[in-house]
């Protein structure tokens, strides 16, 4: 028995067995090494790394690959699951975006498309708004993303328009005078323009269109001169003061008044009512007589004239002769006057 004994001191004493012990310890070591040891994918951007550890925090792991990562990275870790794990980094980009009238810098990861950009901000187009880089392409670091608002409107813009003024010249007023027959009215219209809107800016406009709501009415003026009220003119020659030098008699200082009347109202010899026709004592002047009416200073001029017309003050004598006038305002102005009527022929 105590020669067994010494059997197994001696064993244990020997090199054989510390060896074995040795091996034994560095195979234990190994497997329990192995199996503590875990397997890591890490995705930094394009590179892939293949890592062994046995930390489970994902700050031991990469600092022991010797990857850095900034604050702004986003860095996304499965954890483990059968030994193996998964750490994907993202690097973001910072982008620059210009819509609907305010600028913004976003910070997103690297493969962000226009269009997750778009909806991660709740950005859409509409109609004719304008983008310049399409939906799908990929960000870019320093890119500038913009979006324009753009539509199209119309607006009217009312305008009045003014109106002119028809001045005559008559021996009715004395010079300097001035009286209005037919007093000016504005007109108006409607002008529609077309606009393109930039973001809510019009950068473009252009009319399109005008409406005439209402002309305008010209105002109608006599002046005082020394010129002749009748149209006609029946080409005689006469002296310096315009007194034809070649006529048949002459009736001086003849009472004269002023009438008119509505338009295209016929005289008494069928003859339109017009300026330069004159109502006589037809028993006296026959109608279509040629003749020549100015007062005996020459201040006032009708001028030539032909017998068209009668009236009951001519045939009971209270009238000599009645001067026709385009408006009741001339004829009233007209009032009394005195006059030399020239017969012509």
């Amino acid at each position: 028995m105590l020669r067994k004994m010494h059997e197994w001191i001696r064993f244990f004493r020997s090199r054989a067995c510390t060896a074995g012990l040795l091996a034994f310890a560095a195979a234990a070591t190994i497997y329990q090494v192995t199996e503590r040891t875990r397997t890591v994918y890490i995705r930094d951007g394009q590179e892939l790394t293949l890592a062994y550890t046995m930390s489970e925090e994902v700050s031991d792991i990469l600092q022991a690959e010797g990857i850095r990562v900034m604050q702004s990275d986003i860095v996304s870790f499965t954890g483990f699951s059968a030994n193996m794990a998964e750490v994907d980094i993202q690097h973001p980009i910072s982008v620059t975006l210009k819509a609907d009238g305010a600028v913004q810098t976003l910070e997103v990861p690297e493969g962000t498309t226009v269009g997750e950009v778009m909806e991660s901000e709740h950005l859409s187009l509409d109609g004719n708004d304008k983008i310049n880089m399409d939906t799908g392409d990929l960000l870019y670091d320093g890119a500038t993303l913009v979006i324009e608002r753009i539509d199209y409107n119309t607006r009217t813009e009312e305008r009045e328009l003014p109106y002119e003024i028809l001045q005559t010249e008559s021996s009715l007023l004395k010079p300097g005078r001035r009286t209005v027959l037919v007093s000016g009215q504005e007109g108006k219209e409607i002008t529609t323009f077309s606009q393109k809107l930039q973001d809510g800016e019009v950068v473009f406009e252009q009319a399109v269109g005008n409406t005439l709501l209402a002309a305008p009415v010209a105002q109608e003026e006599l002046v005082g001169a020394y010129a002749a009220i009748s149209p006609l003119d029946f080409g005689y020659d006469c002296d310096d003061n315009g007194i034809p030098l070649d006529y048949v008699t002459v009736y001086r200082n003849q009472k004269a008044t002023g009438y008119s009347a509505r338009a295209g109202a016929l005289t008494a010899s069928g003859r339109y009512a017009t300026p330069g026709h004159v109502a006589v004592n037809s028993e006296e002047i026959p109608y279509g007589t040629k003749l020549y009416i100015v007062s005996p200073d020459n201040t006032f001029i009708y001028g030539y004239a032909i017998a068209a017309d009668t009236g009951t003050g001519l045939m009971d004598g209270r009238t000599d002769i009645d001067l026709f006038y385009d408006s009741y305002t001339e004829s009233v102005l007209n009032g009394v006057r005195y006059v030399d009527v020239y017969v012509l022929e």
